[in-house]
């Protein structure tokens, strides 16, 4: 056995050495760190264009619809139902103009079907999963009797990979998506629900003489790999997606995790922070729990908390089973559908922010979510707080509501000054301490450390893609230091590989904000610029919390711009600078006057 110890002294420095290991994450595309839409299962093509339609009528941002295992003809994977998806290229067309994508499971049992070609492949090459006396295991999953392809053996994945090419898989596309579910690999007959543990694999050995036992750990991890990699054979240069249930180290080199068939239950909303803290702490960053809860169910008021909680997560899917009542937003009533649009909105917003977390994550090797310890081992206070709060990079808190009427919280700040998100105008409250603070019914509370620039897109659009043509806005938090990144590049590509990214340096010393640009990303190197067409202009820049009203704002070309002000219950300001005419990429300097 080996085994690996990683010296700190802090938690960033284990992080990063950890990743020197198992290897720096997997980049996603843009589109997926939007909002995801997932049931079990959609009916058939007119439902889910239906589906995609109506989010647009109810004004609600989204990127990425989800098909799970009714899509296909009798459970074959690779498939596609003959009457309710026959058509899946009028469904496939309707996103892609509405600039979204398309999610379809493949899981790893295949039917024991000898009209089912992929079957017939995988059983010609002895490529599936054997019994201790070695004759070809059969478990009970899904689709009925079923076959286990052992993913240990590099051949077997390289036969899976082929499944993916565009000439093979009907309806596929470069950017068609995949979602691995059930690779533990679960077996509903089998003993504890999956593979007898002295089943055999063959692996890289000349003989089937592995014991499931060894390897049954890193079977998903496996099954995730060759999907990766039948996605990058069939289109290079597009970025995968792949999302999985199961996972070991190194799993973040292959896509997202997500927790499993969690409940609509209080409870399992609440476990739901300490869980993925802890996954981004064992450098798994892109992951999230279904929305508002997969089995049962949701009353009104926990919907509204996990969404509200949702948006906050690396990974934001909505999801349900067959069973449940239609769930997406606009069932509940006029009143959730507007909470949801809000949040929805400003997980948008943020996106500028969100990248950037994802860059310096898969580049870099920071986490996303961070406990509130992470920045400060010594604050023992911060580790009472650890299973209701968490950290999104250094500057955000994010504290989660997890009982049903809860009017009232605790929040705990760490050490400096912490500015409400929600309302500039709020006088900030002194970290290092506990507040007790009313709720609101519209959102979790959420905290900006003083000291932070945050970057933002303001305009409400139907996904991501149809938003790279505006202008972005910068909130610098604070009157004295600050400092924030800001990294952009073409969003599905691996063009950033060759550094064609935006990656910038933004800085405030009270006075004057400073762009420096061409930063590095540790697996990357420094920044080149974009070869994309996208909005590179800051319409907006916003201070908040001067200690005076800034008279003018000037860049340093000797352009002048008007600022306006108000004032904060503390007596502070918030300035705003509309249309600087500065970009990111570049180099500039904007001073203010008082």
């Amino acid at each position: 056995m080996d085994m690996f110890f990683l010296a700190g002294p802090g938690p960033r420095d284990v992080l990063q050495r950890y990743h020197t290991v198992t290897g720096f994450p997997r980049f996603p595309p843009l589109a997926t760190l939007g909002k995801h839409q997932s049931r079990w299962n959609y009916v058939d093509v007119d439902d889910s264009i239906s589906v995609n339609r109506k989010f647009d009528q109810h004004d609600i941002p989204y990127d990425v619809l989800w098909l799970d295992i009714e899509h296909t003809d009798s459970k074959k994977y690779f498939t596609w139902h003959p009457t309710h998806f026959g058509q899946a290229d009028k469904l496939l067309d309707t996103l892609e103009a509405s600039g979204r994508k398309l999610v379809t499971i493949i899981d790893p049992h295949i039917k024991k079907d000898t009209g089912y070609d992929v079957y017939k492949k995988m059983q010609s090459h002895d490529f599936f999963t054997k019994t201790k006396d070695k004759q070809l295991y059969d478990g009970w999953c899904w689709p009925g009797t079923s076959s286990y392809p052992d993913f240990c053996n590099p051949e077997a994945r390289k036969l899976w990979t082929s499944f993916f090419r565009m000439d093979y898989y009907p309806h596929n596309r470069p950017d068609l998506y995949t979602w691995n579910d059930m690779n533990e690999p679960s077996v509903f007959n089998g003993p504890e629900v999956t593979m007898p543990r002295d089943n055999l694999h063959k692996c890289s050995e000349n003989d089937y003489k592995v014991e499931h036992r060894d390897v049954h750990n890193v079977y998903g991890f496996y099954h995730h790999m060759a999907t990766v990699e039948g996605q990058l054979a069939r289109a290079p240069n597009v970025r995968p997606f792949v999302l999985t249930r199961s996972f070991f180290a190194g799993s973040h080199r292959h896509g997202a995790i997500w927790t499993g068939d969690n409940m609509a239950k209080w409870e399992h909303l609440a476990i739901s922070v300490p869980m993925l803290v802890s996954l981004c702490l064992c450098g798994t960053s892109f992951v999230g729990a279904d929305v508002p809860g997969f089995f049962y169910d949701a009353e009104p008021e926990l919907f509204r908390r996990w969404h509200q909680l949702g948006i906050w997560y690396p990974f934001y899917r909505g999801h349900a089973h067959l069973e449940t009542k239609r769930r997406e937003p606009w069932m509940l009533g006029e009143e959730i559908t507007q909470n949801v649009r809000e949040q929805v909105s400003v997980r948008y917003q943020m996106l500028p922010f969100w990248y950037t977390l994802f860059a310096q994550w898969a580049h870099s090797g920071i986490p996303i979510m961070q406990p509130l310890w992470y920045q400060d081992p010594s604050d023992l206070e911060a580790f009472k707080h650890q299973n209701t709060h968490y950290l999104l990079g250094n500057d955000i808190l994010v504290r989660a509501v997890t009982k049903a009427g809860e009017r009232s919280v605790d929040i705990y700040l760490p050490k400096g000054t912490w500015f409400d998100f929600w309302n500039m105008q709020v006088a900030p409250l002194a970290g290092g301490k506990l507040h007790h603070r009313k709720t609101s019914s519209s959102r979790v509370p959420v905290y900006v450390r003083a000291g932070a620039i945050l970057a933002k897109k303001m305009r409400r659009r139907r996904s991501s893609l149809t938003m790279v043509a505006d202008p972005y806005t910068l909130v610098i938090y604070g009157d004295e230091q600050a400092e924030g990144f800001v990294y952009l590049d073409d969003g599905q590509s691996h063009d950033f590989k060759q550094g064609k990214f935006i990656y910038d340096k933004l800085s405030f010393n009270g006075s004057e904000l400073v762009a420096e640009p061409s930063q590095r990303l540790h697996a990357v190197g420094p920044a080149s610029g974009l070869t994309s067409k996208q909005s590179t202009s800051i319409e907006r820049v916003v201070f908040v919390g001067l200690k005076s009203a800034p008279q003018k704002a000037s860049l340093d070309t000797g352009k002048d711009f008007e600022v306006t002000t108000t004032t904060m219950p503390n007596g502070a300001f918030v300035a705003h600078v509309k249309k600087p005419t500065c970009h990111l990429g570049t180099s500039w300097k904007l001073r203010l006057t008082y």
